[in-house]
């Protein structure tokens, strides 16, 4: 039975019944707008742990149990203007909470009775005493439905109201061909499987449900629904209620592929992931809801065992999922992998998304370290690039991040095969705020040095209120084989890349030019896309190139606020074809800060140029100018300058690593037991190596105690508190165990005396945080000795430096 109710000030109700395959409407008048809840059929499977009502229509709820053997209960209407929605909860409870938070829903509470009122589509869950794994409402508030399909119509498959059990007709299945729409109206529960396969512009749309309550074992994979080699499909509507242990639904070897208003309630345990993404491209999934007991969305590559080349297998590429709600009871929210024989994967995104729970497995809890919200796991070599988390919201987990190539999965039953070549790079977490309990472990393994974890980005991103600034944050997890990790804390930190925009002044960068006596603005082209001085040559475009001509070429910043600041970036040649080079410095209004006079140049082929990071106070209003100088002639100039200004000046010993001493304030060295001397910098192997084999650092955050003990060493700039804080670990067991300490010139830091003992088998190792005064000058040295011998002794140390 369909309902529809229209709710009036005057509460006139006028009752309609209109006969249509044995099918009544009920239509309640009011001026607020409408309301259709729709009767679930007999042989559904209902929940009656709550009670929903929308204005005056009851709200039909059904049920499956979750992997703690409790119900979540399910349920849709579809409405237009206000509503009042009111739940009453069937048993005691004595807190409850509406998510997700940013909906920003206001409700009130009678007794057992919780009501809100919504104003525009959206889901809604009802969580009771902040247990996530008990007995939970999902509510799915719809827009009216609109150009429903002909049941007559010739290329229409229609499902009404009723329980249709595909399971007495021949494959259990529906066929869905090139053009044609299946359509599963509210009030309809079909129990099979839907087919989608070498077709193209299919539709499967309705406001029905989809289950299926059985295992199978035939070529459409296991699963309700499936859709494979094929393309221009679209999804909408729809939920989807897989009823046993295997996947929800795929979509393989297609490309795109529209999913929308589509619905996933699968918490049986486990392997219930919602919609996976195998070799496919082109892909967009809005305004979806997922709750699985499994990976919510998997992109895998699949082209036959462990011993086959990902090369060979299609691509992921072009991939959005975008505005939705997800809950995972177990493996993953979002995950590349594991099983990853694909070409490549490439521009994937996810944005404004809110996750409302993340948690590895009810049987291995806390044992599986591959189980996050944002997971890459590559069981097979292959590149990831171009991947991007952007305004997302976590609202409960347990590990927030695992990027890693791992050999097997799950205890082995999963084979890998790492032969084959492959990076992860280029992935970027903006705007992410992560709340609630867990560890929110973020977990980067790279490869060796041929599989590595590079140029990751964290901007804006905040756990618990805090923001991630460096790899000293105690939630990392790194092994040795992870480089060019890059933040940017929107309160602390102006990038120059990262701010650059058409417009003067935003994000506190100006665009300009100086002509020996005055500084001016440039103009911005809108047809080539580039700020454009006085001169032909002189401008900027795209946020790294800049060129000057008869005029210097300037990007200026403008502080915000007092405050001290650090002045941190890398300037060098991008054309290194031609020219005499370029000359550049730094300004504070009129007060030189680097070099300390005249110009530093950059010649005209070098692509590796000079790094730059003075500390300077500034007051509110200040500027601060990056100025680049033709030199000779303005021939063949063009320059990046990848700068950024930061209030309260961090060091990072794995950001700041570089291939020479002093470097970010950074020395690497050794203690023979009566003094320090350098280590030498050995291109080939890529690390600071001491007078005997073992005494190395590399990669930035791997360290290697011998005869002498390794030493990593930070000169403070200037005079002030810091806090030092970070995390000591084996990177791996074997061995007896290192010894480690902190001294400041000759007086020791951390620990109190002695030496802090990381056992041989420490893979979580030891936090430190002390705060200190300092001198500009002083030595803070980070000590690694080897305690009894030097084998295994790979240790990751990535210290953290922080000015109050």
């Amino acid at each position: 039975m369909v309902k529809q109710a229209v709710v009036a000030s005057l509460k006139a109700i006028i009752c309609v019944v209109i006969l249509w395959t044995g099918l009544d409407f009920d239509t309640t008048v009011q001026a607020a707008g409408t309301v259709t809840t729709y009767d679930a059929p007999i042989g559904a499977s209902r929940s009656y742990d709550f009670v929903v009502s929308v204005d005056a229509s009851n709200v039909d709820l059904y049920g499956d149990k979750n992997g703690w053997n409790n119900t979540v209960s399910f349920g849709s209407f579809d409405f237009s203007g206000t509503v009042s929605v009111s739940v009453i909860v069937n048993f005691p409870f004595a807190s409850y909470k509406l998510a997700p938070e940013s909906l920003g829903i206001a409700s009130t509470r009678t007794g057992n009775t919780i009501t809100f009122v919504l104003s525009q589509p959206t889901n809604v869950t009802l969580v009771l005493d902040g247990n996530y794994q008990g007995s939970v409402l999902h509510l799915f508030g719809n827009a009216p439905e609109m150009d429903i399909p002909s049941p007559t119509d010739p290329n229409v498959i229609y499902f009404g109201p009723g329980y249709h059990d595909l399971r007495n007709t021949p494959n259990e299945q529906i066929n869905v061909g090139s053009g044609k729409t299946l359509y599963i109206a509210g009030g309809a529960v079909v129990n099979g499987r839907v087919v989608v396969h070498s077709a193209s512009g299919a539709v499967i749309r309705g406001r029905g449900i989809l289950t299926m309550n059985w295992r199978t074992a035939d070529g459409y994979w296991d699963s309700p629904m499936f859709i494979e080699n094929s393309s221009n499909i679209v999804l909408r509507d729809i939920i989807v209620n897989r009823r046993a242990s295997s996947w929800s639904g795929k979509v393989a070897l297609s490309n795109n592929v529209t999913v929308s208003g589509y619905k996933v309630v699968s918490p049986t345990y486990a392997s219930t992931d919602g919609l996976n993404i195998i070799n496919s491209h082109d892909i967009t999934y809005n305004n979806v809801f997922f709750r699985t007991a499994d990976d919510c969305i998997a992109i895998k590559g699949g082209v036959g065992g462990p011993e086959a080349n990902p090369a060979f297998g299609a691509p992921n590429y072009n991939i959005t999922i975008q505005n939705s709600q997800f809950w995972s009871d177990a493996n993953n929210v979002f995950t590349l992998g594991a099983e990853t024989q694909a070409a490549y994967y490439d521009n994937i995104q996810y944005k404004n998304i809110d996750v409302l729970y993340s948690f590895d497995d009810k049987t291995y809890p806390g044992q599986l370290n591959e189980r996050a919200v944002f997971g890459i796991t590559s069981l097979h070599g292959t590149q990831f690039r171009n991947i991007l988390y952007e305004n997302i919201r976590v609202e409960q987990c347990e590990r927030l991040i695992n990027q890693s190539f791992e050999d097997s999965f799950w205890f082995g039953s999963i084979q890998g095969n790492q032969t084959w070549p492959g990076y992860i790079s280029g992935v970027t977490f903006r705007n992410v705020t992560v709340k609630g309990t867990g560890n929110k472990e973020i977990r980067l393994h790279g490869y060796g040095y041929q599989k590595q974890i590079s140029n990751i980005r964290f901007e804006n991103v905040t756990i618990g209120g805090q923001p991630v600034t460096s790899l000293g944050d105690r939630h990392f997890d790194l092994n040795p084989y992870v480089k060019n990790v890059f933040f940017h804390a929107l309160t602390d930190e102006y990038s120059a890349v990262l701010g650059y925009t058409p417009v003067q002044g935003e994000n506190q960068w100006s665009y300009k030019e100086w002509n020996g006596s005055a500084y001016s603005d440039m103009t911005w082209n809108v047809g080539s896309k580039k700020w454009r001085g006085a001169y032909a040559y002189g401008g900027m475009w795209s946020p790294f190139f800049i060129h000057p001509d008869t005029n210097d070429a300037v990007k200026a910043w403008k502080a915000p606020k007092a405050g001290t600041v650090q002045i941190k970036g890398r300037v060098f040649k991008w054309d290194i074809t031609g020219g005499d080079g370029v000359r550049v410095k730094i300004m504070k209004n009129n007060t030189q800060l680097w070099p300390s006079s005249g110009w530093h140049t950059v010649a005209y082929n070098d692509n590796s140029g000079l790094i730059h990071g003075p500390i300077v106070n500034v007051a509110a209003g200040d500027h601060v100018y990056f100025i680049v100088n033709q030199n000779g002639n303005s021939g063949y100039d063009t320059t990046v300058w990848d700068a950024a200004v930061s209030y309260r000046p961090t060091y990072n010993a794995t950001t700041d690593f570089q291939t020479y001493q002093g470097a970010w304030n950074w020395k690497y060295q050794q203690w023979n037991g009566a003094g320090y001397s350098d280590m030498a910098w050995h291109s080939v192997d890529k690390q600071w190596r001491g007078s005997y084999t073992y005494n190395t650092i590399w990669n930035g955050s791997a360290m290697h105690p011998d005869t002498n003990d390794t030493a990593r060493v930070w000169m403070a700039p200037m005079s002030g508190t810091i806090r030092i804080s970070g995390n000591v670990k084996k990177a791996g067991a074997g061995g007896d165990g290192v010894l480690v300490k902190i001294m400041k010139n000759g007086t020791q830091v951390w620990p109190a005396s002695g030496y802090q003992f990381i056992a041989h088998d420490d893979i979580s190792g030891v936090y430190h945080d002390v705060s200190i005064t300092v001198a500009a000058g002083d030595n803070i040295y980070f000590l690694l000795n080897k305690n009894g011998n030097n084998g295994y002794d790979t240790t990751i140390w990535s210290p953290d430096i922080t000015y109050s």
